[in-house]
């Protein structure tokens, strides 16, 4: 009975370190993602090299998103988290004495390329963290509370590294994110005593590295091909609404900074509003529902070329964000409940890799026709994609079908 309490008082302590470890590690990616854009668009006086780091990132991700996963599937995945920390506090600091010294953009590209390396297997492997701390039938709630914990963290970014920039000037701002990923590492440290590994170290050390594992391939377990086109869909979504709704406010609404904030406001409405529902239940069928909403958020982007109001696009970015997170969640609990936990690392690159493909895609094809057709068109064009794929596989489920063993 006592062995059985201290084993749940640790599990729930681990929980609350996890959280605070998402929250402090969301703090510190967007408050450094803040500061490069700012840096990087102050530097250049134009907004081509955004595009470019951002560009780098998602290339840098696409050619190392494997070899992350396989770190996390060979050794302790706390391990993997604190060796990334350390590694993205030295590297926010050598950014920092690089602005100093060296050329700005030259720096900031180096650095933005890095660090999404870097953060992109942190990422992976802090998910894969979660089957160890959490019951199963308890993910759900659990990755939604996580969720909440990630859009506190981008708010508490929003917050202070404006007052950074304008307070401490351009070569202290590493001193903001270092602080917070130290935080991240300090709870880290705290959960390596809370939580054993899952597995054994024998059993770690035996997995050998095949060649392929190490390429950006996109061979997902089986039953997860429907989840991994969708998740690139909704990834894309998110991107399609982060490059293109200041241009929709501005060439289309005719509005303000101000009104473009408000909509930001309400995709993060929507965001809060959808993991807190799945606080409150449990997904009845998960994939059903990522298909649902995968078609719910493919009407409401077909509603942009026809609605042309403020009142209607805020409406339009709530439900967006509702639908893009928990759909989000949804896939990271199937993800985690079908995938064997020596293999979440794989699976969550390769799934990720296929995210990051869609996404240089859709950037490539925003710099074509961004400036020829209107962002409420492109929304459009996406919406119709979404909804059509949604009910293609609606139509074409694999039912019972058994999870396979390998990847490629």
């Amino acid at each position: 009975m006592g062995a059985s309490v201290s084993s749940g008082i640790g599990r729930y302590g681990a929980r609350g370190i996890y959280l605070f470890c998402v929250l402090t590690s969301a703090t510190g990616r967007n408050a450094y993602f803040a500061t490069a854009a700012w840096i990087a668009t102050d530097v250049s006086k134009s907004a081509s090299a955004l595009a470019i780091l951002l560009a780098l990132g998602n290339a840098a991700e696409l050619l190392t998103s494997n070899v992350g996963g396989v770190l996390v599937d060979r050794f302790d995945r706390r391990l993997v988290c604190i060796a990334c920390d350390l590694s993205r506090l030295i590297l926010i600091f050598s950014t920092g004495i690089g602005l100093s010294f060296g050329d700005p953009l030259g720096v900031l590209c180096l650095s933005w390329t890095i660090f999404a390396f870097i953060d992109r297997t942190y990422s992976t492997a802090l998910q894969a963290i979660i089957p160890d701390i959490v019951r199963p039938k308890n993910l759900t709630s659990f990755n939604s509370a996580s969720y909440i914990a990630m859009q506190a963290g981008n708010l508490i970014a929003a917050i202070v590294t404006g007052y950074s920039l304008n307070a401490i000037g351009m070569n202290l701002t590493s001193v903001l994110p270092g602080a917070f990923f130290a935080l991240s590492l300090l709870g880290l440290l705290a959960l390596i005593g809370r939580q054993p590994p899952s597995r054994s170290r024998s059993d770690l050390q035996a997995k050998s590295i095949r060649r392929m594992d190490l390429l950006p391939t996109t061979f997902v377990v089986h039953p997860l091909k429907t989840i991994a086109v969708m998740y690139a869909l909704t990834y894309a979504m998110g991107m399609l609404v982060s490059v293109l709704g200041a241009a929709y406010v501005t060439r289309e609404l005719k509005g303000s900074a101000l009104e473009f904030g408000y909509l930001e406001a309400g995709w993060a409405l929507g965001s809060i509003a959808g993991c807190s529902t799945l606080l409150l239940r449990r997904a009845r069928s998960r994939r059903q529902s990522i298909l649902f909403q995968s078609a719910l958020a493919g009407i409401v982007l077909l509603g942009f070329p026809v609605f042309q109001s403020f009142l209607s696009g805020l409406v339009q970015l709530v439900l967006l964000g509702f639908c893009y997170n928990v759909t989000r969640i949804l896939i990271d609990v199937r993800v985690q409940s079908t995938v064997s936990i020596d293999m979440l690392g794989r699976a969550r690159s390769q799934i990720h890799t296929i995210c990051v493909s869609i996404g240089l895609l859709a950037y490539g094809i925003i710099g074509t026709i961004g400036d020829a057709i209107p962002p409420s068109g492109i929304f459009g064009l996406f919406g119709a994609l979404m909804v059509t794929v949604a009910l293609f596989f609606h139509f074409n489920m694999d039912r019972g079908a058994p999870v396979e063993r390998r990847f490629v």
